[in-house]
């Protein structure tokens, strides 16, 4: 799958770790933390059929996952945001189900 996104930006981590230095473990540490609330949001949203609260909150994990550069993750997110705004259940669901592992994949590399 050549066009596949790379599951980090290493330009937003050099940033990242200039920037916070020392106190990069602690922003990975709350990014996981805040990713696997947002994880269980994502399905409870899904599971009762609430699109506009599973669409606030794919927007709202699209754009931590962006501050973190974790490109994959975030165009998932973008992908899950569209499904919710068209009622798209299969396609919300597929999404849902793939994010922990590329979350997974994500944490394991920063």
């Amino acid at each position: 799958m050549s066009n596949r996104l790379p599951d980090l930006d290493s330009d937003v981590l050099v940033a990242l770790h200039e920037l916070m230095q020392d106190d990069f473990p602690l922003l990975v540490e709350t990014f996981t933390l805040d990713a696997e609330q947002r994880l269980q949001q994502l399905r409870s949203h899904l599971h009762s059929g609430d699109w506009r609260a599973l669409r606030h909150s794919a927007h709202s994990f699209k754009g931590s996952c962006g501050n973190m550069g974790a490109l994959a993750l975030q165009n998932a997110c973008l992908q899950l945001e569209q499904a919710a705004e068209q009622a798209d259940a299969d396609q919300a669901a597929g999404l849902v189900a793939q994010l922990p592992e590329m979350l997974h994949r994500v944490i394991s590399r920063l």
